[in-house]
């Protein structure tokens, strides 16, 4: 029997490290994403879309599994996720359009860690090119005991980036009038260093706004009462992070650092315009779905806290953005995990979805048909997997709250509806909260949170 070709088409856009600082999302009033935009003008835009974890690993396999981390046993960047992959127990979502006819043709950072380190057979074709480096730029860099993974500031040098050579290659390979295929493009920036080309730089006032929620009007590496509501778990998750905060305070060059960051979003929302503008001239609009999403987001001194690893909103939310044909134009407040985007794919694709996707199809939410939605989203984050006593917290996300509960016991509750930046946690100042009703609250949270935990894959 010969498998049909399919006659549509599907684009996937991951961006490493993006936080909720893009325009449709309005995370940061300086913030730049006019392509951004422009795809969310075609499509809808999830505001309440989540990582199942705050990190590159074990998120990109959750997403890329359509599985959640607890049923990955990927855990943490140190869990291997090839060697899940390897076991042959379950396909990618890239292995899957493969299978189903489509030609598969990726580069940058897809998954998390690059093919060249493994065989890997989902890929018809994958461009791999290597991080460029650079000497470092800043203060901070320059006293960090991790060096030029914390680097920031502009670069002169106008040459091609790892990020621009994958563009151009995944564009090269949309052809016009193109069917079957699946093309992805996995741009590393805004990831650190946060080097990129100065006229990116330049596109900001000298005193760039503190970040929405920061609790403070400057930033303070050592005012703690921005964590003052937190339990000792919550400040310890916050301390990981310590030698960043307390290196941008010595250093003076927290502006600088955020300045950088909101450059590095212009710089991947700039290389996003080139591959819209090659959809608007090769009219691929009318046969292709596209989906842009983040695997997790980025803190930048809220409670403390910088980088990822962390389950609190700033950690957590990314963007999510459906377009194609057949998708409606707007915004949706359900909240969603990036374990939905392989079923959504799949019934937007009109392929059946197999039992291992977790998530759920949010094609009715995209296509304006009735049905009941999952309403909350789940998410994990630890350390010590493989000892007698890991540390792991758990979060469950509503409409209105957010609940952790941390590995001894402790527990944040927030509610959105008044408190968007999670500043009161509720556990310890109820206010005019009932008992009851935080007793109720914790109760229906814990309830979302009983599942078991796989094996950590070493």
């Amino acid at each position: 029997m010969v498998m049909q070709k399919p006659s549509n088409n599907v684009l996937f856009l991951s961006i490493e490290d993006l936080n909720d600082w893009v325009e449709p999302l309005g995370g940061h009033p300086d913030t730049k994403t006019p392509n951004i935009n422009r795809l969310a003008h075609r499509g809808m835009v999830f505001d309440a879309a989540f990582a199942a974890a705050p990190a590159c690993s074990p998120s990109r396999t959750s997403a890329l599994f359509g599985q959640n981390p607890w049923e990955t046993g990927i855990y943490a960047n140190n869990h291997q996720w090839h060697q899940f992959y390897k076991s042959g127990a379950r396909k990618s979502l890239v292995g899957r359009f493969r299978d189903a006819g489509y030609q598969t043709r990726g580069a940058g950072k897809v998954f998390h860690v690059s093919p060249d380190k493994f065989d890997f057979d989902d890929w018809t074709e994958f461009e791999q090119r290597h991080h460029e480096t650079y000497n470092q730029i800043s203060k901070t860099a320059q006293t960090s005991k991790i060096g030029n993974n914390t680097d920031f500031g502009p670069t002169e040098d106008e040459q091609q980036q790892y990020d621009d050579y994958n563009t151009d290659w995944v564009i090269n390979q949309m052809k016009a009038e193109a069917s079957g295929q699946f093309w992805a493009l996995g741009l590393y920036r805004p990831h650190l260093p946060f080097i990129v080309p100065k006229r990116f730089f330049d596109l900001f006032p000298s005193d760039i706004a503190n970040p929405p929620g920061l609790g403070m009007n400057r930033f303070d590496a050592y005012n703690m009462a921005t964590q003052k509501s937190l339990p000792d778990a919550g400040r310890k998750v916050a301390d990981k992070s310590g030698f960043l905060r307390r290196t941008l305070h010595k250093c003076n060059e927290y502006k600088i650092f955020t300045h950088a960051y909101l450059a590095s979003i212009a710089y991947a929302d700039d290389l996003l315009g080139k591959v819209l503008d090659h959809m608007d001239a090769t009219k691929l609009w009318e046969n292709t779905t596209v989906v842009l999403w983040s695997d997790h987001g980025w803190q930048f001194g809220e409670k403390l806290a910088f980088r990822k690893f962390s389950l609190w909103e700033r950690a957590l939310r990314v963007p999510l953005i459906f377009a194609g044909p057949g998708i409606n134009i707007g915004h949706s407040d359900e909240p969603v995990s990036l374990i939905d985007i392989a079923p959504t794919l799949f019934s937007l694709m009109g392929l059946t979805c197999p039992d291992q996707f977790s998530g759920q199809d949010l094609s009715p939410v995209l296509c304006g048909k009735e049905a009941r939605m999952r309403g909350h989203t789940l998410s994990i984050w630890g350390a010590n997997f493989t000892t007698d006593s890991p540390y792991i917290a758990l979060t469950n996300r509503s409409k209105t709250h957010r609940y952790i509960f941390y590995w001894d016991g402790s527990e944040e509750l927030y509610d959105h509806r008044v408190d968007p930046y999670e500043h009161n946690n509720l556990i310890f100042t109820p206010g005019d909260v009932p008992k009851d009703e935080i007793n109720r609250l914790r109760e229906e949270h814990q309830r979302a949170l009983e599942f078991d935990l796989a094996d950590p894959v070493s």
